[in-house]
């Protein structure tokens, strides 16, 4: 099994420190032991518990400093503890004493409660069992003359008149008492098999433990329906008694010495029913072996829970055959144990119980009770009752925190307070604040920094005690980014602390932190004195002069601003430009402007080929000099930046060209300009140029693309002026495109032109070729095929007229196919028009013959 043990312990001295017994707070309550760790990789390891535990106090240590207890139940309104000296005490879950019985003479053994509250029975060794009304002052007595060990009550006993309930014990006999017209009468269900010490009714079934083994009894049939042996060399039962407890209707869990086994009760198929036999059977699903005692079971939700006995070198301890006074007082008890025992029969927890007296305790000393409404658990010794339950969410944060686990503690804090309402015990930023110092302790700055936002939240106060303590650190950097500006805004004296410390051990650091925070937080004036005096013993330093640049633009200083972007040959120059709108001050530096463009494309070419700048070169017109000349039309006039780049037809080219993506409008003078300027420089946007605009003139145009011999724009331009045979005959004669040509004619939509061109290509195959296979809605194929000249060879003539002769059949099958549905629908749609007329109407008395 796997193992993972937390010790918990509480010291006498303690205990007796306790003076309020109602008062949670000063409660002795099971505390986490670990004791010493023998190294930190150890504790690192160490599991959290899963229960945790507190001593009943109040008036419960005052009776078991008189009295011994033996016996405890649990229901879901009170605590009943049964004593050596016969009494039984009625407990709240605190330890008050509500009420006592003091009617035994000898040890109580067993007690049971029904499911309602209201009665209470005890099985003692001065052989009687009485049954307590817990409401009315109704006290039964019944003496059975033999120490009777276990008593269940009927779980019904307070709403049924049979008053029924079940004894054993010395008398080798399980007893059913029930109530009837002529008062109580005892029934034996089972004898002579040695003495009953266990006995637990649930439902409809009652579980008894002997000498033999566990039986179960079935109360609607009045039959035994299973028996479960004891396991096979198991020590005496009177030393090591069987321990039971019901986990649900038909889930029974059975501990004896150091074996475990669950049991089912499961119903016969129908088919395998029999009068007289009973219709239920058992199932054993999980039996296993510990290496301790089991003086106690329970559940606890999907796992077992288990009261662990252990001697100190039990070699022999479950030998019978040692089992003499001697060797009884020669060995020595351990403190008991707490064991989790999960589904697949694997301990995932051990908890080390410090109960008073421990050392002198056998295991039958030991009882464990749980309640399940409320997964509690009740461990009590002679001289001590402990109340166990689940570790909540404080528990929790108190194991890290106990264990220098504050990151987690921290995040189990905010856990709780998003969605249990918060701790009751911790508070968020006292967790938090504790996880940062250890932090810093140990020398993680960036982590500490990294948690500062979410533990210091809007305090400016602690920010600024953080802040303080990283500069003297020396780890500013770390906790740089963090720094807030807003909510809360810290002194700006602080602020020009960071950034002066900033300027002397990290210059890019700086400069990060001037772009990122808002310039109102500290006084630019002084940061820029600062930075002006600095920079003289490093002039060429780029980073600072950046850092100058930026700070001017801030101060609103374009003008100085401008001259250390210009010596950076920064692009954000244009931002600045735009930003304090200096249009006036570079209106007649287009040239200069477009320079600059040049030479940021020019480094950028430079780092593609390098292999630094894996993204796409940007397009000349969209550098952002250009941009910003076509931008701002109004503040630098088109003509203006014209008149200075006539000189520069590139970069003129490159202007004219921006100025037309972004407004067709705008310089439409220099449209006739461009032409020829895309012809120099950028002869594939041309005809989408010519497409595009209407100020360009058609004449002007066609002289320039015929100077050019630049064709495909002619043939646009001549029919964009009418001169349609002319465009046609330049497709033929200079192109020989037979393709453009018929295209060139379906646009034009001009018989005409189709005659023109028929007539041109009767004496070249390839024009007729192509002209058979795509006629169509265009032109008739008899008329071109007429007029081919008989003795011409046309390559692939057969093919082209094959296709013709199988796109007219395909024609006709469609036309046919579209007729027969046609038909198909007219008739189906007559008939069902006919029957609808012939059809009878309902008239009654109410209609009224009109006569046409």
């Amino acid at each position: 099994m796997a193992e993972s043990s937390e010790r918990a312990s509480l010291s006498d001295d303690d205990d007796r420190q306790e003076q309020d017994a109602a008062s949670d707070q000063t409660d002795s309550e099971y505390s986490d032991d670990g004791g010493e760790s023998e190294d930190s990789d150890e504790d690192d390891m160490e599991e959290e518990p899963k229960l945790r535990y507190r001593r009943v106090g109040a008036g419960v240590r005052d009776l078991l400093d008189k009295d011994a207890a033996s016996a405890l139940r649990v229901s879901d309104k009170f605590v009943a503890l049964g004593t050596h000296w016969g009494a039984v005490h009625v407990l709240d879950f605190e330890g008050n004493v509500i009420k006592t019985f003091q009617k035994h003479s000898a040890t109580v053994n067993d007690i049971s409660i029904d499911d309602a509250g209201e009665y209470v029975a005890s099985a003692s060794d001065d052989g009687k069992v009485f049954i307590y009304s817990l409401y009315t002052s109704e006290i039964q007595h019944f003496n059975y003359r033999r120490p009777v060990k276990a008593v269940a009550l009927d779980p019904e006993f307070a709403r049924k008149s049979t008053r029924q309930f079940v004894s054993g014990g010395m008398a080798e006999q399980l007893i059913m008492n029930d109530k009837g017209w002529l008062g109580n009468k005892d029934v034996v269900l089972h004898a002579n098999e040695g003495p009953i010490y266990s006995i637990q009714w649930r439902g409809n079934f009652i579980a008894w433990a002997n000498d033999e083994g566990v039986k179960m009894y079935d109360t609607t049939t009045n039959l035994r329906i299973t028996y479960i042996d004891r396991p096979a060399g198991s020590p005496r039962a009177d030393l090591y008694k069987c321990r039971m407890c019901w986990k649900n209707d038909n889930t029974l869990l059975i501990a004896w010495a150091d074996t475990v086994k669950v049991a089912v009760v499961k119903e016969k198929p129908k088919q395998a029913q029999a009068q007289g036999q009973p219709i239920h059977y058992v199932e054993i699903i999980t039996m296993f072996q510990t290496d301790y005692i089991v003086c106690g079971i329970a559940p606890f939700n999907d796992t077992l829970l288990l009261l662990g006995y252990i001697i100190e070198n039990d070699e022999n301890a479950l030998d019978a055959d040692t089992q003499d006074p001697a060797m009884q007082r020669k060995r020595r008890a351990v403190r008991p144990e707490l064991h989790i025992i999960n589904g697949e029969n694997e301990e995932i927890s051990a908890d080390v119980l410090a109960l008073h007296g421990f050392e002198h305790y056998q295991a039958n000393d030991y009882v464990l009770e749980y309640l399940d409404e409320e997964d509690m658990f009740y461990v009590l010794g002679p001289k001590d009752l402990v109340a166990a339950r689940p570790r909540d969410q404080d528990d929790h944060i108190e194991w890290l925190m106990d264990h220098e686990r504050y990151g987690d503690a921290l995040q189990a804090a905010r856990e709780a307070e998003a969605h249990y309402g918060g701790s009751r015990r911790f508070d968020v930023g006292e967790i938090g604040q504790t996880y940062l110092n250890w932090l810093v302790e140990h020398r993680h700055y960036e982590e500490a920094a990294k948690e500062c936002p979410g533990v210091l939240g809007n305090d400016r106060t602690l920010w600024e005690d953080w802040v303080f303590r990283f500069t003297e650190l020396g780890e500013l950097k770390a906790i740089a980014p963090y720094i807030p500006v807003k909510d809360p805004q810290l002194s700006s004296t602080l602020y020009e602390i960071v950034l002066a410390w900033f300027l002397k051990s990290d210059h890019q650091a700086l400069r990060t932190t001037i772009h990122q925070w808002p310039r109102s937080l500290y006084s630019l004036s002084n940061v820029i004195v600062a930075v002006e005096d600095y920079l003289p013993k490093d002039k060429d330093n780029e980073i600072l002069l950046e850092c100058l640049a930026d700070l001017y633009t801030y101060n609103n200083q374009p003008d100085k601003a401008i001259e250390y972007n210009l010596r950076l040959r920064r692009p954000n120059a244009f931002e600045l430009i735009q930003e304090y709108n200096m249009f006036d001050a570079v209106k007649d530096k287009a040239v200069l402007l477009m320079e600059f463009d040049q030479h940021l494309l020019e480094s950028e070419e430079k780092k593609r080929q390098e292999g630094g700048s894996p993204k796409s070169i940007k397009k000349r017109t969209q550098m952002p000099a250009v941009q910003m000349l076509v931008k701002n039309t109004e503040a630098i006039p088109p003509n203006k930046v014209v008149r200075q780049l006539r000189s520069h037809r590139r970069f003129l080219h490159i202007y004219l060209d921006a100025l037309f993506d972004r407004d067709r409008h705008i310089g439409y003078e220099f449209h006739d300009m461009q032409i020829e300027l895309y012809a120099d420089y950028d002869y594939p946007k041309l005809l989408d140029f010519l497409r595009a605009s209407h100020y360009v003139s058609l004449e002007k145009a066609y002289n320039v693309c015929e100077k050019k011999d630049l064709v495909p724009e002619m043939v646009f331009i001549l029919g964009r002026m009418g001169d349609n045979k002319k465009a046609l005959m330049l497709i033929i004669e200079r192109l020989g495109d037979v393709q453009r040509a018929i295209d060139f004619a379906k646009e034009q939509k001009d018989d005409d032109l189709w005659e023109d061109l028929l007539t041109y290509s009767m004496d070249k195959p390839k024009f007729i070729r192509g002209l058979l296979e795509n006629v169509g809605t265009d032109i008739e194929p008899l008329r071109l095929i007429k007029r081919i000249p008989d003795e011409l060879e046309i390559p692939g003539l057969k093919e082209a007229l094959l296709k013709i002769l199988q796109d007219y059949n395909l024609q006709m099958s469609l036309h046919e196919g579209c007729e027969k549905i046609l038909v198909s629908d007219s008739v189906f749609l007559a008939d069902r028009m006919y029957r609808t007329q012939k059809r009878g109407i309902n008239c009654n008395r109410k209609f009224t013959c009109i006569n046409k």
